[in-house]
């Protein structure tokens, strides 16, 4: 018991290191674990639990306690009680929650509405109901302690998510990031839904397994999942849902039964002689308790190595395929110009690229090139509590860039994430058009590519090279 409370431990931790939306579930976890813990093991219980989570999430909380002063940077503030946190450059959308628009049916009718119904179909009340209903049968009328407490953290997490800054993100009066962060309530949903057949006290046997039935045709209609039926890769989809879901699924299903009972001979008697009594009763057929079915532990431990084998002999072409392909096709997001720039990454390596401008700080993973040898570094000077902003003037950039010893700079304006029809401009490529040391290999728009030849000379900026003055604002 103690390693399956440190492996939901470790699974918590690296939730909540992933994503900070994790956190109020994660919370309620962590006390429920506590809570259920029998007398006397509490402390054995939160060490198995904690040591876990903190390995495989503590790491950015804690550094953003040591260089920010904050565990959580974003949170700016604790109701009147103001926090340390950097000074952000830009921000993608302002972080408005589903509270802020909650009497609003404006609101409703234009954006939350068609965002539900584009995640969970036509009947998506029906599924966010089946969460809700499923996490108060669990709280209130569950058969025992532990689903009560995994209904009290399904409620907590879907109540939370309505407070969830950036669950409404965007402009005051148009959340238009709603669709994309109804991905922050999923894990209290899933909670929630997979309670709604185990909770209730008269639901047993077939009854349970016809609602959860029920529950999968559903959620099967309402997200349309025939439309899988009818994808290009459906044959290869399937054939993978075959290899991962179902052979595994038969080869526990017979293990167990193996496992169940003695090997009967087709007379109705028992291996090795000994009647059925007594062969029930003291576990012996003949033969070693191990061999007690159709085929013992060993035979279905090479069965699940042949799987692993099989996995592994297609997976990893798979993989070397999309490693080879990944980036190939640029920035999917419109407007911001990196396509070409993704392109040229693709067949560089071990290359020290720089970066300048916020698109390029933002989506900058596509620079890594793809055997992520590249090293990338966004250009920028530290501010305090943990900030890193522009760099304001023409010699400071030439003096950064020259410190960072690169091979390119990829210069890209600042753009403005709300209007990306109106990019504000960003000095840096007029910083360096005029340096013999930096030479452009390859325009798209207002993205740039500047091969470094040598060192840049910070002296030779003239009063042509204005010093950065104007930021972006997204408020």
């Amino acid at each position: 018991m103690a390693w399956a409370v440190a492996a939901a431990g470790l699974a918590t931790g690296l939730a909540v290191g992933t994503k900070s939306t994790a956190v109020a579930m994660a919370a309620g976890l962590t006390l429920a674990v506590i809570v259920l813990a029998p007398a006397g093991r509490r402390w054995a219980a939160a060490g198995w639990w904690f040591i876990p989570a903190l390995l495989g999430g503590g790491y950015w909380y804690l550094r953003n306690l040591i260089v920010a002063g904050n565990p959580l940077p974003q949170a700016t503030s604790l109701g009147p009680i103001s926090l340390p946190h950097p000074e952000r450059l830009q921000e993608g959308r302002p972080d408005f929650s589903i509270v802020h628009y909650a009497t609003d049916t404006g609101i409703w009718r234009h954006y939350f509405e068609p965002g539900l119904h584009q995640a969970f179909g036509a009947l998506w009340p029906l599924v966010i109901a089946g969460a809700v209903v499923g996490g108060l049968l669990a709280l209130f009328r569950a058969r025992d302690s532990v689903l009560r407490w995994m209904g009290a953290v399904a409620l907590l997490g879907l109540i939370a998510y309505l407070f969830t800054p950036l669950s409404a993100a965007g402009a005051q009066g148009a959340p238009v990031g709603f669709g994309i962060n109804i991905r922050y309530a999923i894990p209290p949903l899933l909670l929630g839904l997979t309670l709604l057949p185990l909770a209730p006290r008269h639901l047993q046997g077939r009854r349970e397994w016809a609602l959860l039935v029920l529950l999968l045709a559903v959620l099967a209609i309402t997200d349309r999942s025939d439309a899988a039926l009818r994808d290009p890769a459906r044959t290869f989809g399937l054939a993978l849902a075959f290899l991962l879901v179902v052979v595994p699924a038969v080869l526990v299903w017979c293990s167990r039964r193996s496992a169940s009972g003695p090997s009967l001979l087709p007379g109705g008697g028992v291996a090795g002689g000994a009647a059925p009594e007594e062969a029930l009763a003291t576990g012996r057929g003949g033969g070693s308790p191990a061999a007690t079915g159709p085929a013992g532990p060993g035979a279905w431990s090479l069965g699940f190595a042949a799987l692993a084998l099989l996995v592994i002999a297609i997976g990893y072409p798979l993989q070397r395929h999309y490693l080879n392909d990944r980036f190939a096709s640029g920035s999917e997001v419109p407007g911001l110009n990196l396509e070409s720039a993704y392109v040229w990454a693709r067949d560089k390596s071990d290359t020290r690229i720089g970066l300048a401008g916020t698109t390029a700080g933002f989506l900058q993973y596509g620079f890594y090139g793809t055997d992520l040898s590249n090293r990338v570094i966004y250009l920028g000077k530290k501010g305090p509590h943990g900030a890193y902003n522009a760099i304001p003037t023409c010699a400071a950039f030439r003096t950064a860039v020259n410190a960072a010893d690169l091979d390119y700079v990829v210069t890209t304006p600042f753009l403005n994430f709300i209007h990306t029809g109106n990019p504000i401009a960003s000095p840096e490529a007029g910083w360096l058009r005029n340096d013999q040391a930096a030479t452009p290999i390859k325009r798209d728009g207002p993205t740039t590519i500047w091969r470094i030849n040598g060192k840049l000379d910070p002296s030779a900026c003239g009063p042509a090279n204005a010093p950065l003055r104007r930021i972006p604002d997204t408020a």
